[in-house]
């Protein structure tokens, strides 16, 4: 019996040691998926509990004629996060502006991130520039620049990395 299969029967029969092994084979797979959907929210480890636990109490409802393992795992995954996604849209939801109120960013926050963006190679500025603050998708940075997203999402990762570091150091 191959170890999908061991899985499957096993959380069937609500056998922990089989729980433990989908936790061991697919663990990383959820925590990716669901730091990819939800990313900077404060209920992600909550909706990866939320996850084993209808995976624990709907496992009967995984047909293998149908999917792998493993992508039907990422649909439960893609689902939970939409639902959590979808209940913290509404909780966060408030009332509207008026659109005579004006928004003008602190001149104290706009001059903190240039100087912190001053410490990033000219190319790396200019990437952050173009993502974070004008809202440009990588994929279209990438085509216009001849580049794969894979490098510029590495960039962007790395360049965080040394930002995160230089704003501790100005905050201690």
């Amino acid at each position: 019996m191959d170890r999908d299969k061991y899985i499957v029967s096993g959380v069937i029969k609500k056998n922990q040691k089989a729980f433990a092994a989908l936790v061991e084979d697919y663990g990383a797979l959820i925590r990716a998926i669901v730091r990819r959907h939800l990313s900077g929210t404060a209920y992600a480890e909550e909706c990866e509990n939320d996850i084993l636990l209808s995976l624990w109490q709907n496992m009967s409802r995984y047909d293998e004629s149908k999917n792998s393992l493993k992508n039907w795992i990422g649909a439960v995954c893609k689902y939970k996060c939409a639902d959590y996604l979808r209940r913290h849209y509404r909780e966060a939801r408030t009332e509207p502006l008026p659109d005579d109120v004006p928004f003008e960013e602190p001149e104290d926050l706009t001059e903190l991130v240039e100087s912190l963006l001053m410490n990033l190679k000219p190319d790396d500025r200019r990437l952050f520039r173009e993502h974070y603050l004008m809202g440009r998708p990588v994929g279209d940075i990438a085509r216009e620049e001849n580049k794969s997203p894979a490098l510029l999402y590495n960039r962007l990762s790395l360049g965080r990395k040394r930002l995160r570091s230089i704003f501790k150091e100005r905050s201690q």
